[in-house]
C-alpha cells in the first residue's frame, strides 16, 4: 500500500491572520491538555490552551467509570501491569505500562489532596472492579469521575496566571519550520484567524469516536488532531485498534449515552430481549471479560436473535447500591422513562476509544521536534491492541504531565519563522450531511471487519474533499475527520489478523507474525515495528 495521500494544508488559500507568541501551545482542553498546561506553567512557561468547545466539553468530562490504581493491600503496580498487558493482546509497550501503573497510586493521593472527592470506605479509597482487572482498583466519584477530575483541573488552570484559555477555537493546521513544529493556524469563533507561534506544541485533542455516528464520545471527537499531525509529517501508529464500548444506551434523541463498565463490575448481567443470558457461553469471564470480547459477544447475540440491542440487567442488585454508585445514569435513564432499579437497560456496542494515535515516547515527544502529544490523540503504547478499563483518564494525567514538562523544556528557545504553508487544491464542498455519510462508511471498520468492505470504504473516502473554504468551519472539520477516517480504514486493511479491538472476519485468528505495530506517515510507505514480548517477571514487583 502506498502512503495515504494528503496535501500539507487543509486550506486552498491562506486567510489573513494576526499573530500571537507563547512558550507552549496546548491544543485540547480535556484531562490531558489541562494537565499538560499546568505542568508546563509550573516550570515557568507561558501557555495558551485552545478548547474546541467550551472548557467543560471533552471526553474526559464524560468519563464515568473511574481511574485504575493499585491501592488495595492485596494489589500492586506489578499486578496492574500484568492485567494491562493481558488486555493489550501482546502489543503494549511494557515500559509505558510500567510508568502508568507505578505512578498511579501517588497520583490518586495527590488528586484527593487537591479536592477530588473520591469515594471512601472509612479511611481508605472505595475501590471498584471492572472487566479485565484481577483486583478491585478503580477509584471513582460515583459515576461522574471524569467530571470531578476535569472540574478540579479547570479550577487550577483558571487560577494559574501563566495560562490563558481560548474557547471555541479550531486548530486547522500545524505550522512547521523544516521538521520542527512551531505552532498552529487557528480559526476563532468569530471567523477570524490566529497564527500561534510556540516554542513547543502539545496536541491533546482527543479521540475519534464520533466518526462512527453512535458513540460514547462528544460530537467533536472526530480525530482532527491526528489529521493535522499526519499532514505535518508526524507518524501515526496502531489506528486499526478501535475500542467499541459494549454497553451504550441510545437516547430518545439518538445520541449515545455510556453505561459504565462498573455496572457490570458491580454485578450487572447481560440478556437478549428474549431473556437468554449469553456471555457465560461466549467467554468463561462472562460479563467481566475485556471490552472487545464482551462487544463481540453482544454482536453475536444480536445477530443470532435478529435484534439491535441487548439488555443490561441491574434489577437483582440492591436498590441503594444502584442509586449510590450510578446517580448520573439513573437520572439520565429516568428522563427517558427507564428506571434501572426496576427495568433492564437496552444497550448496544458503540465507538468508544481509539488505542492508536500520534506516535510518542514516554515523554509525549513525537518524531517531529517541538510536537508533543498526550491523551487519546497519542499512541504511547500503553493500551496495545485493547485498552484496559479505567486506564484512559490515568493515561491522560500521567502522560499529560510528562508531555507538559517536556514541552516546557523548550521555553527560551528561539522560534523560527514558519515555512510558507503550501495551499491545498481547490475546495470542494463535503456532503450536506457529511457526519451521517462518514458514519455509514465507517461501518466497514466497526466491531466486525472484512477486507472487501474495508477496500470499498477506502475507495469511497479517497473521493472526499481534502480542503475547505477558510470561512466554512464545518467543512474544515469534515476535511480533517475524513482524513483520519481514511487512516483508520487503511490500517485495518493492512492488518490481516484479528487482535484486541481489531477483528477481521476474513482473518479471525491472531497471528504471531503480526505481533507488531502499524506505522503510517504522509511521505513514507507503511512500516511495521515488532512489539517486544512482555517479561513474565513484570507480573510481580
Amino acid at each position: 500500500m502506498q502512503p495515504i495521500s494528503a496535501p500539507r494544508s487543509a486550506l486552498p488559500s491562506l486567510p489573513p491572520a494576526r499573530e500571537r507568541r507563547v512558550d507552549v501551545l496546548v491544543i485540547g482542553a480535556g484531562a490531558a491538555g489541562l494537565t499538560a498546561a499546568l505542568a508546563a506553567a509550573a516550570r515557568g512557561a507561558q501557555v495558551l490552551v485552545l478548547a474546541r468547545g467550551s472548557l467543560p466539553e471533552s471526553n474526559s468530562a464524560w468519563a464515568q467509570g473511574g481511574i485504575a490504581a493499585a491501592l488495595d493491600p492485596s494489589d500492586s503496580p506489578g499486578i496492574h501491569v500484568a492485567d494491562t498487558l493481558t488486555a493489550g493482546a501482546g502489543l503494549c509497550d511494557v515500559a509505558a505500562v510500567s510508568v502508568l501503573a507505578h505512578e498511579a497510586p501517588a497520583l490518586m493521593r495527590e488528586l484527593a489532596e487537591l479536592g477530588v472527592p473520591f469515594e471512601r470506605d472509612a479511611d481508605r479509597f472505595a475501590l471498584g472492579l471492572e472487566g479485565g482487572h484481577s483486583r478491585r482498583r478503580i477509584v471513582h466519584v460515583g459515576d461522574a469521575t471524569g467530571w470531578a477530575v476535569t472540574q478540579m483541573l479547570i479550577e487550577r488552570v483558571r487560577a494559574m496566571p501563566r495560562i490563558t484559555v481560548c474557547e471555541q477555537a479550531q486548530a486547522v493546521d500545524l505550522l512547521t519550520a523544516g521538521e520542527r513544529v512551531v505552532g498552529a493556524l487557528v480559526r476563532l469563533a468569530s471567523g477570524a484567524w490566529l497564527r500561534v507561534l510556540a516554542a513547543a506544541t502539545v496536541l491533546a485533542s482527543g479521540g475519534a469516536g464520533a466518526l462512527y455516528g453512535l458513540t460514547s464520545n462528544q460530537p467533536t471527537a472526530l480525530g482532527e488532531g491526528i489529521a493535522m499531525a499526519y499532514r505535518a509529517g508526524a507518524e501515526v501508529a496502531d489506528l486499526e485498534f478501535v475500542q467499541f464500548h459494549p454497553t451504550v444506551y441510545r437516547t430518545r434523541d439518538g445520541q449515545g449515552f455510556l453505561i459504565t463498565e462498573a455496572a457490570r463490575g458491580e454485578g450487572g448481567l447481560l440478556y437478549t430481549p428474549a431473556g437468554r443470558r449469553f456471555m457465560p457461553a461466549y467467554d468463561p469471564r462472562a460479563e467481566l471479560a475485556p471490552r472487545d470480547v464482551v462487544t463481540r459477544g453482544i454482536v453475536a447475540a444480536m445477530q443470532a436473535e435478529g435484534c439491535d440491542h441487548v439488555l443490561l440487567d441491574l434489577t437483582h442488585l440492591p436498590p441503594d447500591l444502584i442509586e449510590h454508585h450510578f446517580p448520573t445514569i439513573c437520572a439520565r435513564l429516568r428522563a427517558d422513562g427507564i428506571d434501572p432499579v426496576h427495568d433492564p437497560i437496552p444497550v448496544a456496542p458503540a465507538a468508544h476509544y481509539l488505542m492508536g494515535g500520534v506516535r510518542t515516547d514516554l515523554n509525549g515527544a513525537t518524531n517531529l521536534p517541538g510536537l508533543f502529544a498526550a491523551g487519546e490523540v497519542a499512541c504511547t503504547g500503553v493500551h496495545g491492541a485493547n485498552r484496559l478499563a479505567s486506564n484512559s483518564l490515568l493515561e491522560c494525567l500521567v502522560f499529560g504531565r510528562r508531555a507538559g514538562e517536556a514541552a516546557a523544556s523548550y521555553r527560551g528557545r528561539a522560534v523560527p519563522a514558519p515555512d510558507p504553508l503550501p495551499v491545498a487544491p481547490a475546495a470542494v464542498a463535503p456532503p450536506a450531511d457529511w457526519r451521517t455519510a462518514l458514519a455509514t462508511i465507517m461501518h466497514a471498520a466497526g466491531p466486525l471487519r472484512h477486507g472487501d468492505n474495508l477496500r470499498a470504504a477506502l475507495t469511497e473516502l479517497a473521493a472526499w474533499p481534502v480542503s475547505a473554504d477558510p470561512a466554512d468551519a464545518d467543512a474544515l472539520t469534515a476535511v480533517n475527520a475524513a482524513l483520519t477516517a481514511r487512516l483508520i480504514v487503511a490500517a485495518a486493511l493492512l492488518r490481516t489478523e484479528s487482535r484486541g479491538g481489531h477483528f477481521r472476519l476474513d482473518y479471525p485468528q491472531s497471528d504471531e507474525a503480526w505481533r507488531k505495530h502499524t506505522i503510517l506517515g504522509r511521505d513514507t510507505s507503511p512500516a511495521f515495528v515488532a512489539a517486544i514480548a512482555p517479561a513474565p517477571a513484570l507480573a510481580a514487583d
